[in-house]
């Protein structure tokens, strides 16, 4: 077996277990956390649902993961049975084809919870009968929140992946790596200027919320300039080997600086709950 398929199976064992085992394992954990250490009936402006429809979302993510988990142990299966009989694979190496289409299954359901997540918000912005208002007075800005220094950075490393695309000639993937960061800016934008999704949220966690997101933001950009920097190496080095193995990784930088951080940075004990008691005039 040549070094460089040996080297893709084990990262792609890595994509398998990061995305739908690692990180789904967390996130299910959390939520676990707090249905059980703040239940609805101390704390009912959590939940704008019965307690049954939590339940069974987080049954149903869980198994969607392990599904997704199983699919991924088969194509890995497969390619090391069938790849040396010359299918799946592309132009005698395997196909980056594999990687990216089982990692944009993987991200399935992480979009489906975003999409819960909206709704679960709306409808609580929905039964918040609350007519006193908050709000701070504070300005939000990009430096506030995000260091200079890493701005900067991200900013240089972007120039240099353009720089180095259009050496190679590869124009058109210097464009859809500006879109990609025109994409990545609305998102930060949203995250920063954005309506307060959460109408209970306090001051702090919405603060924390914030710079969490900014640098998920900023970190994905600076993977995305390098995913490109390898794209226009590959070009000029002849590195189509490397392409598979290259992607697989670039999906689990994806999940690590992304999700990752966004556990990492947002711990469950240092956030307020006491803003999801009921009302004293409703007791």
């Amino acid at each position: 077996m040549p070094w460089n398929d040996s080297l893709f199976y084990a990262v792609f064992l890595g994509q398998i277990f990061l995305l739908s085992w690692y990180f789904p394992e967390k996130i299910h954990a959390r939520m676990k956390y707090v249905l059980a250490t703040y239940p609805p009936d101390a704390y009912p402006k959590l939940y704008p649902r019965p307690v049954e429809h939590y339940r069974i979302g987080h049954w149903v993510y869980r198994l969607i993961n392990r599904l997704v988990l199983g699919l991924g142990l088969l194509i890995l299966l497969a390619l090391l049975f069938l790849v040396d009989h010359g299918s799946f694979a592309d132009d005698g190496y395997i196909s980056e084809f594999w990687p990216a289409l089982y990692g944009f299954v993987q991200f399935i359901p992480l979009l489906v919870l975003e999409i819960g997540e909206f709704h679960q918000f709306k409808q609580m912005r929905q039964a918040n009968t609350t007519s006193r208002r908050t709000a701070d007075l504070r300005r939000r800005t990009l430096l506030v929140y995000v260091s200079p220094t890493l701005f900067i950075a991200a900013v240089f490393l972007y120039l240099g992946a353009v720089l180095l695309l259009l050496h190679a000639d590869e124009w058109g993937a210097a464009i859809w790596l500006t879109a990609g960061m025109l994409f990545m800016a609305g998102v930060g934008a949203f995250n920063l200027y954005g309506q307060k999704k959460d109408p209970h949220q306090s001051t702090e966690d919405r603060s924390r919320h914030i710079s969490a997101a900014l640098h998920s933001v900023i970190y994905v950009s600076m993977a995305l300039s390098v995913f490109y920097i390898m794209t226009a190496l590959d070009q000029m080095f002849d590195l189509d080997y490397l392409d598979a193995t290259m992607l697989s990784l670039y999906f689990q930088a994806i999940i690590w600086l992304s999700v990752g951080h966004m556990l990492r940075s947002i711990r469950l004990e240092d956030l307020n709950f006491e803003v999801y008691r009921a009302d004293p005039a409703a007791t």
